[in-house]
C-alpha cells in the first residue's frame, strides 16, 4: 500500500475513533462544543446540531472539545451540566468508546475478510521450500510439520522464526513430522538481506471461505492474535539495537504496509491499525483515554476528583514520556540504519 494511501487510511481511522467519543459523550448527556474534520486551522466551520462543526486545513483524522472539558477554559452556560460534572461512569463511557470503537471496526474488518473468503495459514506446516536454500540442503518439502527447534517446541510460526533468528550463524537441529513420521535434520540458519536468520521455508496457505457464525468466530481469534503481536511490537519498539544489522520494528512495520498490494492485503492492514490504534490508546498514560479511565477510577475510589494541577502536571508528564518514546524509536531506527550501511 502506498505511503500516502497508508497515512489517508489511518486518518479515517483516527476519525471514527473521535466520532465514537462524540455519539458517546451525547448519549450520556454532554455537549459537543466543536468537532473537527481535520486538523490545523479551520477552513471552513457551521453550526448544526447544537454544536460547531469544522474542516481542518489538514484532511487528517480529527478532534472533539466538550463544554467543561478543559477546567482552563470558562463553560458557555448553554449546558447546565457541564462534562467535568458528570458523574465518573458516564465520563468514563465517553472516554472508552473510542478505543472500543476502534477494536470494533478490527473485529469486524476481519470477520468480513473470513466471511467473504481469505487465505489463512496451515498451523507450523511448511508450504514453500526455496531452491539452493538451508532448507533445500536439509531435505525438507512442502507439507513438513515443524515441532521444535533444538528440543524446544514451537506453537507458532513467529515462536519458529524468532527462534531461528536466535540461532542465525549456529547449527540448530530442526524437529519435524513428514506424515506419521518423526525426523530431524540439522539446519544452520544464514541472516537474510534485513539481517534475521532465515533457512528459506514459507508456511503453507488455504483460502477458506467462513459462514457468518463461523467468520465471527475466526474474527475473534485473528483479532486477538493481532492484539498479542501489537503488544509485543510495542515492547520492541524499546530495545536498542542489539549489533546484528537487524531493522527496528517501525522500519519493518512501514515496509509491510509499502508492500501491499492487493484488496485481502489492504483490509488485514487495516484491521490491524484499527486494532493497534484501540489498544494504544487503552495504555494508562493521563494524556490517552486509558489514564483518563484510571483517573475516573481513582475518582470513583476517593469520592472526589483530582486535583487540577496534578491532573495538568500528569498530561504534562505523559506528553513527555511520548516525545521521548518518538525520540528514542527514531534513534534506534537511525542506529539501524547507519549499523546496516556500514556492514553493507
Amino acid at each position: 500500500m502506498p505511503t500516502l494511501v497508508a497515512l489517508i487510511a489511518l486518518g479515517v481511522l483516527v476519525l471514527v475513533h473521535e466520532l465514537a467519543h462524540l455519539l458517546a459523550a451525547r448519549a450520556v448527556g454532554a455537549r459537543a462544543v466543536l468537532f473537527s474534520f481535520g486538523l490545523g486551522l479551520p477552513l471552513y466551520s457551521v453550526r448544526a446540531a447544537g454544536q460547531r462543526w469544522v474542516l481542518g486545513a489538514v484532511p487528517w483524522g480529527g478532534w472533539l472539545r466538550l463544554e467543561g472539558e478543559n477546567p482552563y477554559q470558562p463553560a458557555t452556560g448553554v449546558q447546565e451540566v457541564t462534562f467535568s460534572e458528570l458523574s465518573p461512569t458516564r465520563r468514563a463511557l465517553v472516554f472508552i468508546a473510542g478505543p472500543v470503537a476502534s477494536l470494533l471496526l478490527g473485529f469486524l474488518l476481519l470477520s468480513a475478510l473470513h466471511a467473504g473468503g481469505t487465505h489463512v495459514p496451515v498451523p507450523m506446516t511448511v508450504g514453500v521450500v526455496e531452491a539452493g536454500s538451508e532448507a533445500s540442503r536439509a531435505a525438507l518439502r512442502p507439507g513438513d510439520v515443524i515441532e521444535n527447534v533444538d528440543g524446544v517446541p514451537v506453537h507458532g510460526w513467529t515462536a519458529l522464526t524468532r527462534a531461528l533468528d536466535a540461532h542465525a550463524g549456529e547449527q540448530v537441529t530442526l524437529g519435524f513430522r513428514r506424515g506419521n513420521t518423526s525426523l530431524q535434520r540439522m539446519v544452520q540458519p544464514t541472516r537474510d538481506a534485513h539481517g534475521r536468520g532465515r533457512i528459506g521455508i514459507g508456511q503453507a496457505y488455504v483460502f477458506t471461505r467462513e459462514p457468518l457464525p463461523h467468520a465471527f468466530q475466526a474474527g475473534l481469534r485473528h483479532s486477538l492474535q493481532l492484539l498479542r503481536q501489537t503488544a509485543a511490537w510495542a515492547a520492541d519498539l524499546f530495545h536498542g539495537p542489539d549489533g546484528s544489522g537487524q531493522p527496528g520494528a517501525a522500519a519493518q512495520l512501514l515496509r509491510r504496509l509499502a508492500a501491499i498490494e492487493s484488496l485481502d492485503g489492504v483490509t488485514r492492514a487495516l484491521a490491524a491499525a484499527s486494532l493497534a490504534l484501540g489498544f494504544l490508546y487503552l495504555l494508562p498514560l493521563p494524556a490517552l483515554d486509558g489514564g483518563r479511565l484510571l483517573l475516573m477510577a481513582w475518582e470513583s475510589f476517593r469520592k472526589r476528583p483530582l486535583d487540577v494541577r496534578v491532573q495538568t502536571a500528569l498530561q504534562l508528564l505523559s506528553l513527555l514520556l511520548a516525545v521521548l518514546a518518538v525520540g528514542w524509536v527514531a534513534f534506534n531506527e537511525v542506529r539501524q540504519a547507519l549499523a546496516a550501511a556500514g556492514a553493507g
